[in-house]
């Protein structure tokens, strides 16, 4: 069972899946100048240029252990261009910088190995070029209109970023997939998708080896300020007998001032056949609140992904999350920091704790409480805080606790399209941590400091 999973890990590591944002582009708004092109075809060019500079110190290895301080600076650049060539015919493509280890950005002043068929420039060196070159991050056809049926809808093909609900079963916003998406909206209430995607070609001649995606997903509009909606997933590979499922349930909105998001996703399906067949059970919920009194926003957060303590059954009880290597809550702990999904080798083995580039566990096996407050000093300045307690949600043996974390964001607009960001992070480990890994735990401290320039 375990060679098995194994097999299946390295297919899905790669794996990316689920319904998008299937944003229909607008017109090019007054402030943007459009670029001159043939007939009434609009082209607008765009980009962004990003540079951060990072410290932290008591950080190795994935783990909170004692160490040097780490400091570098790195770089990203993007460059994008959209053409509407006719109403409701969209086409759009976007490229990236990409430093092979390094993903989307190379660091100032290292000389980088770019992969097969790719060289360094020399960059470890002075009066030398980055050791990057660009890889294609977006490059899609969107046609939409009424024509059809009666009301809007369209399609939408090629290479985008996907992310179901709020998440936290699937975010590919940082690096997309290839996919096929068609979406309508039957009523002003009522949004309607459908998708499928590649998540892995094996080979052309035999489409039994390919990991394939179907979603399907609805989002109803109760009024102007809440909506409901519900998602299914079902991910095959007919050579492994895999057959992956996620229900997923959603809602968010403001009741009397009130701000609230809940999710909930149940996993099933299963992968082997006979003695050697495993079956999915995992899940995830989240619900948050928020109350906006003008200039404070504040916040409070639950988070649960689903833990394994039994690694001798065919039960899958782990939570699988598919998300890119982003933040999407703490700055340390989910981020950067060695999570507590898979660590005593239980569940479904898909799930690392020490994330990499294009892929982290996001919520598999960890709950969080989360306490948090937004603050707006001025029209120009905003401010954040945010508090976490972290555990384990299931451990064979040992202690569940995982630690806790205080993290804090100043984001200035120095000018239009200009800003500068300050996050700073504190995690203490916890007693999980010496239990799973056998390593004395020390507090993580990362500062990272950010100028985008967008245009």
């Amino acid at each position: 069972m375990k060679k098995f999973l194994a097999i299946l890990f390295s297919a899905l590591f790669v794996l990316s899946f689920a319904a998008s944002a299937f944003a229909i582009h607008a017109e090019i708004p007054a402030e943007t100048q459009a670029a001159v092109a043939k007939g009434t075809t609009q082209i607008t060019l765009g980009g962004e240029v990003r540079t951060r500079g990072w410290y932290r110190s008591n950080f190795a290895g994935g783990l909170g252990v004692d160490t040097n301080g780490q400091a570098w600076y790195d770089q990203r650049v993007r460059l994008n261009v959209e053409a509407v060539v006719a109403p409701g015919v969209t086409g759009y493509v976007q490229v990236e910088s990409h430093s092979g280890s390094d993903g989307d950005k190379y660091k100032w002043g290292n000389q980088t190995a770019l992969g097969v068929g790719k060289t360094s420039s020399g960059a470890g060196g002075t009066n030398a070029k980055p050791a990057a070159y660009l890889d294609i991050l977006q490059s899609w056809i969107v046609y939409s209109g009424s024509g059809l049926f009666g009301f809007n809808s369209g399609v939408k093909v090629g290479h985008m970023p996907l992310k179901l609900a709020y998440g936290q079963f699937f975010d590919n916003t940082q690096y997309g997939d290839d996919a096929l998406v068609f979406f309508m909206d039957p009523t002003k209430q009522l949004h309607i998708g459908l998708l499928t995607f590649k998540g892995l070609e094996g080979n052309i001649a035999d489409n039994t080896d390919d990991l394939d995606a179907y979603v399907g997903l609805a989002v109803y509009k109760l009024d102007d300020k809440n909506a409901l909606g519900i998602n299914y997933t079902y991910i095959n590979n007919s050579d492994m007998l895999l057959k992956l499922q996620n229900l997923g349930l959603h809602a968010d909105g403001n009741v009397a001032g009130l701000g609230y998001k809940a999710a909930v996703d149940f996993q099933f399906g299963s992968v082997g056949s006979g003695t050697s067949k495993a079956d999915f059970g995992g899940y995830a919920l989240s619900a948050g609140v928020n109350y906006n009194a003008k200039p404070a926003n504040l916040r409070a957060a639950f988070v649960m992904g689903s833990g394994d303590s039994n690694k001798l059954d065919n039960k899958l009880k782990e939570f699988v999350a598919f998300t890119g290597n982003i933040q999407n809550y703490s700055f340390i702990y989910e981020y950067q920091h060695t999570t507590t999904a898979g660590a005593y080798g239980t569940g479904s083995g898909l799930n690392s704790g020490a994330a990499s580039d294009g892929h982290a566990a996001g919520v598999a096996n960890t709950t969080y409480f989360n306490l948090g407050v937004d603050y707006a000093a001025t029209k120009d300045l905003g401010l954040s805080a945010d508090a976490y307690i972290l555990r384990a949600s299931k451990v064979p043996s040992g202690s569940k606790t995982a630690g806790w974390e205080v993290d804090a964001k100043m984001k200035y607009a120095l000018a239009k399209n200009l800003s500068y960001q300050i996050d700073a992070g504190y995690f203490a480990p916890g007693a999980f941590y010496k239990d799973a890994y056998g390593v004395d735990k020390k507090a993580v401290t990362a500062l990272r400091h950010a100028l985008t320039l967008t245009f």
